[in-house]
């Protein structure tokens, strides 16, 4: 499992009904409007274990609002 403040994977188990696109079993997903700090900074490492508490064991739902240049999908998320 990959974690930084504004990145996480996760395994899609179902898209919506007007889907168009395809989506891999585990995706990278980036938080849009997100920017966290460097990962190997305290204040990365702070954002990552804020993430992990708030998603790890969820059902979440994301919003896809496009892919980045190194693939992963840029979306809103809501913890459901």
């Amino acid at each position: 499992m990959f974690w930084t403040g504004d990145t996480f994977d996760m395994k899609v188990t179902r898209t919506g009904t007007e889907t168009q696109k395809t989506y891999n079993d585990q995706e990278r997903i980036r938080i849009a409007k997100i920017a966290s700090s460097d990962p190997d900074t305290p204040a990365g490492s702070r954002s990552k274990e804020a993430l992990e508490k708030k998603l790890v064991g969820k059902e979440v739902r994301c919003y896809v609002k496009s892919r980045d240049t190194g693939s992963r999908i840029v979306a809103d998320v809501k913890v459901m």
